[in-house]
């Protein structure tokens, strides 16, 4: 599990760090051993890290200030029961800078992580403000619904970080209060948007993808789930650009959700797993004019096994005369 997830953020680019949990109950002669065992991995050629033990509030700074490189990969020792190391890793967490610049003069979209219903504010939504900056009694477009339509709502509250706060920015995680809507028509992947994007969901989308790891061949139908920002869903492949994928191969593929439409941008990094399969990929091109409905519009319509109507086949009529003749005594020449 541990080289699966170090290959996804190897894969993503994205910086990763390593937390030893429970030193208070393992030998010593294990903890050197599993120390061993992970600075081996993350110094291995696939990986190229450079592990750092973090030992003293000066191993911190160092590590926090140079991490968004993705060449220094910190490790922690800490236990939760004597809470050894507990404030290096709280504040290595606080000295953490965005990977990302969050422009506050674009319009505000929000990411939905978890739905809520709390007794007596009613429905909230959880997540990350991508861009932007939302304000209280704000009107977004929430979307898209299992039709691909968004919807006006109003924002009654926002808390971030457990306290009721009147405005949020981009690369913030805060928490929303909303009006006139129930907790069974939100669903994970979903969006809040400002209303001057006119926002649009897609069923189709074409991405470059690369193949991690597919224990034989990976061809057109081949269906997996995928994630995408919050979104998680089973997808088609419709069509590649190579005729099929092995291990360590990339093509623009072109893909169809299974269920419902997303909303999609241009650019954004996605996951696909299945069993072993793993692949990543960048969404290059959508797809706005795709029909809606799981139907299956790019496959040929099947043929009539029967003939043309009014016409009976061999097989058919053999079996009426079958059932005509039995218990007929055969009549001699």
């Amino acid at each position: 599990m541990v080289k699966e997830h170090l290959g996804l953020t190897l894969a993503l680019s994205v910086p990763v760090f390593v937390v030893v949990t429970k030193i208070d109950m393992c030998p010593a002669n294990v903890l050197q051993d599993t120390l061993r065992m992970i600075q081996k991995l993350l110094k291995s050629p696939g990986s190229r890290k450079i592990p750092m033990m973090i030992g003293s509030a000066d191993d911190v700074v160092t590590a926090a200030s140079n991490f968004t490189s993705s060449r220094i990969c910190p490790i922690f020792q800490m236990s939760s029961v004597t809470g050894a190391n507990m404030e290096l890793l709280q504040s290595f967490l606080n000295l953490l800078s965005s990977r990302h610049e969050a422009h506050e003069n674009e319009p505000a979209e929000f990411m939905m992580d978890e739905t809520y219903s709390v007794p007596g504010v009613g429905t909230v939504v959880s997540g990350t403000v991508l861009k932007g900056v939302i304000r209280l009694n704000d009107t977004m477009m929430l979307g898209p619904d299992s039709l691909g339509h968004f919807q006006a709502i109003a924002i009654r509250s926002i808390h971030r970080k457990r306290m009721p706060v009147s405005i949020v920015r981009g690369g913030q995680a805060a928490s929303f209060a909303l009006k006139k809507i129930k907790r069974n028509q939100l669903r994970k992947g979903m969006v809040m948007v400002a209303p001057s994007l006119n926002p649009k969901a897609c069923w189709e989308f074409e991405t470059e993808m690369l193949i991690l790891h597919h224990p034989s061949t990976l061809q057109c139908g081949y269906q997996a789930m995928v994630h995408t920002g919050s979104c998680r869903q089973t997808i088609k492949i419709l069509h590649m650009s190579a005729e099929c994928l092995r291990t360590g191969d990339k093509a623009l593929v072109r893909c169809r959700f299974i269920k419902v439409p997303e909303y999609l941008r241009p650019g954004q990094r996605m996951v696909l797993r299945e069993g072993r399969t793993k692949a990543v990929g960048n969404i290059t091109q959508i797809f706005l004019d795709a029909p809606a409905g799981n139907t299956d519009i790019h496959q040929p319509p099947q043929q009539r096994s029967a003939g043309q109507p009014g016409q009976g086949t061999a097989g058919s009529g053999s079996r009426r005369s079958g059932r005509s003749n039995r218990g007929k005594v055969p009549q001699p020449e």
